[in-house]
């Protein structure tokens, strides 16, 4: 299974918290979705958008079973895994699945684009040690 994310789940400090182990990863985009910070936390979340619109990730390939249900775990319970098409830096079109807020949470996000540089900077480190 690939999986393509696109916030804390890039970093490979968060992989390494889950204690999920490493995978196979290469940059990737998302057409049709938009990025925003979850409210009242430092991670984001996407949703359905306009079709010009791109999310920049990371798709990670060959994920196992346990591996997803660990992930499942982690995520928080608005999410939902989809299947959805990630475009590699090469321009193949690669069938995955994301986790996404669905259309008809959109309340859960702010209208504030999330930031993976401006993440890594100021917030990384307190989410690592739960102080999210």
């Amino acid at each position: 299974m690939r999986l393509f994310t696109y916030g804390t789940l890039m970093f490979p400090e968060v992989w390494q918290r889950i204690s999920i182990g490493e995978f196979p990863a290469r940059p990737a985009t998302l057409r049709g979705y938009a990025i925003f910070r979850v409210k009242n936390a430092v991670y984001p979340g996407i949703i359905r958008a306009e079709e010009d619109l791109v999310v920049n990730g990371l798709l990670y390939d060959d994920l196992d079973d346990d591996t997803l249900f660990e992930l499942d775990t982690y995520e928080s319970s608005f999410y939902k895994r989809i299947p959805v098409v990630a475009i590699t830096a090469d321009g193949a079109e690669q069938e995955c699945h994301a986790y996404v807020v669905p259309d008809n949470r959109r309340d859960l996000l702010t209208d504030e684009s999330w930031d993976a540089v401006q993440f890594r900077k100021s917030e990384l480190e307190k989410y690592l040690h739960g102080q999210h």
